[in-house]
């Protein structure tokens, strides 16, 4: 964008919210101007529509946003604000939010803002290194074969598309602490905590630790993203009590030192654990489900999965199947439920692509399909395209039961543990030719309804924002 273009916004938007007297405090995101006002009635809404050069106008809460793109900073520097000390994301967390009564949409309006808040950030870090296993797998000796697994460029590229979901907890302990308004550096840190090599290999062991005579509940937590953010929720609320009772001379120690100090229990006695041993009880609840309502309840678990790895509480829920193909040869409730899961969150990503406006919500929906049909990571469809978004979610789950329902009428049996990709179908080969055409049929089903639900149902598109 040209100076003499930007200058023209910038002052066509100063004229339009009231001027620079009226600003209380402005700043910009990576696409976005964002204005908090002292009149509101000065602003000139059609005006701030209609201003050339703008892609659109949106308010959340007090807060105005002009739509600018990625030259965004070429006009907020032509604005010359005089009362924003900064116009960094650091003044942005210091904004205070408007104050809402407390009603059950809120609250739950806040928990997904946390969640979108917290793992949007990380997505480049978690499609890279699922498209990185994706290739490695069609290249490697399972597909193609032009890469054997034991060449050194194989091994590399398999190391570094682990670790981008090993280490989650602490791009996620970074990510939250931004959004929670706390300090970063600490919240990597307690990621750090979770999957720190000797609790990694006390927990495999299964040694009895505690913290403080407080018995820690042994539990994995690599590649997990709720309780990161929980801990680094409650963290924030530690950190600023301490921020605000020690004195200023002594905050570089003693409120890092002592913010962690009370964390760490907290983390790994409470935060941590909640979302394993709530999965134990959903497990047994989901099981019992379907010895009482035989296929339906095969149905809700596949409603439920996609909620249940947002939460990671599904872990619970898969040690059931290895119990299961272990004394009976075969599962005939949650492989034949999460089959038809795995389709379905595809299915969401594509048709999220094709009916997406956006450049960049196409460019990611299409990533998001390819991920998950082929590389079996269903991350990116999550947290990008399903929790953000919601009805895409909805139609996920409807179009999950549908197929899961239909597999649990035919009584289809998963003989194997497969991968969690379209291959995840292998699983159902059997000498019964018929086992494995209902699975198809049902995960087809699963495909043609979620799609078709998102292309109806549509989606409030947005930009998924994300602060430099």
């Amino acid at each position: 964008m040209e100076e003499k273009q930007a200058r023209q916004i910038a002052q066509q938007t100063l004229a339009a919210i009231g001027g620079k007297e009226n600003i209380t405090s402005a700043f910009h995101c990576v696409t976005r101007l964002r204005f908090i006002l002292k009149d509101d009635s000065k602003v000139d809404l059609d005006k701030i529509k209609n201003i050339p050069g703008t892609l659109g106008f949106q308010k959340s809460g007090d807060q105005y946003q002009v739509i600018i793109g990625p030259d965004v900073g070429t006009v907020f520097e032509q604005m010359h604000i005089d009362n924003e000390p900064s116009r960094n994301e650091e003044n942005a967390e210091t904004i205070p939010a408007p104050k809402k009564k407390r009603t059950l949409k809120t609250v739950g309006s806040n928990i997904l803002d946390a969640l979108v808040g917290s793992i949007t950030p990380a997505l480049p870090a978690i499609i890279c290194a699922g498209m990185i296993k994706m290739f490695l797998m069609l290249l490697g000796p399972s597909l193609i074969g032009v890469l054997s697994d034991k060449s050194g460029t194989y091994q590399v590229l398999n190391f570094v598309g682990d670790a981008g979901f090993y280490f989650l907890p602490v791009f996620l302990g970074y990510t939250s602490a931004k959004k929670f308004k706390a300090n970063p550096i600490l919240g990597m840190l307690m990621g750090s905590v979770l999957i720190a090599p000797a609790f990694v290999e006390s927990v495999m062991q299964g040694a009895a630790l505690n913290v403080y005579g407080l018995p820690i509940t042994p539990v994995n937590y690599s590649s997990t993203v709720i309780p990161i953010i929980l801990i680094v929720w409650m963290m924030s609320y530690v950190e600023k009590f301490f921020d605000k009772y020690i004195p200023s001379s002594f905050k570089m120690v003693f409120v890092p030192v002592l913010t962690v100090l009370v964390t760490v229990p907290l983390a790994l006695v409470v935060l941590g654990p909640l979302g394993s041993i709530l999965g134990n009880y959903i497990s047994a609840f989901l099981l019992w489900t379907h010895q009482v309502f035989g296929p339906f309840g095969i149905g809700l678990i596949a409603a439920v999965f996609a909620l249940l790895i947002v939460t990671g509480m599904h872990h619970a829920i898969n040690m059931a199947v290895l119990v299961t193909l272990t004394a009976n040869g075969y599962d005939e409730v949650v492989f034949v439920a999460v089959a038809p899961v795995v389709i379905a969150i595809a299915a969401a990503a594509l048709a999220f692509a094709l009916k997406a406006k956006q450049p960049a919500n196409r460019s990611l929906g299409f990533s998001s399909f390819a991920l998950q049909l082929i590389g079996g990571v269903a991350e990116p469809t999550l947290y990008g395209v399903m929790i953000p978004y919601v009805k895409p979610f909805v139609a996920q789950a409807i179009g999950a039961f549908c197929g899961a329902l239909y597999m649990g009428f035919m009584q289809v049996k998963a003989y194997a543990l497969t991968g969690s990709n379209i291959f995840i179908l292998a699983g159902f080969i059997h000498e019964d030719s018929a086992n494995l055409t209902n699975a198809i049929i049902g995960c087809g089903i699963a495909f043609v309804v979620t799609f078709a639900l998102v292309w109806v149902l549509g989606f409030n598109e947005k930009e998924q924002e994300i602060f430099e």
